[in-house]
């Protein structure tokens, strides 16, 4: 059995996340911050603060636009950084459900899932 199973609503604005043990919804901004185009910066609300503000070496993106992944490496490290953060550690053998549009293609739903099982989460298939 599962440690936990967390229901994550990827957004183009927010990042929702959903605790079934705690019964608690974590909300944080859709956005990565990096540095040089290489190191992370801040992910999440932290990012969104520098939003049109961040010095030239800093890029913040918004990566998923229009509900569809936009720029996936920078998806993936930003939703496993988010988790770390809210989850602290109890993500390995975890559960996830991965809310998606119902108008995207196969392969952008294939996107949202290789999101989690390319990743170091493991997620149950």
């Amino acid at each position: 059995m599962a440690r936990n199973i967390y229901g994550l609503d990827l957004g183009t604005y927010e990042i929702k996340i959903f605790d079934k043990k705690k019964v608690r919804i974590w909300r944080e901004k859709n956005v990565i911050a990096m540095k040089d185009k290489k190191y992370i910066f801040s992910v999440g609300n932290e990012a969104y603060k520098m939003y049109e503000k961040a010095p030239e070496n800093i890029n913040v993106s918004f990566p998923i636009t229009g509900g569809v992944i936009a720029d996936y490496n920078n998806m993936q490290v930003m939703v496993q950084e988010v988790l770390e953060k809210n989850v602290k550690g109890h993500v390995k053998g975890s559960e996830f459900i991965i809310a998606v549009p119902t108008d995207i293609t196969e392969v952008e739903k294939k996107a949202f899932y290789d999101l989690f099982y390319k990743s170091k989460m493991k997620p149950k298939s």
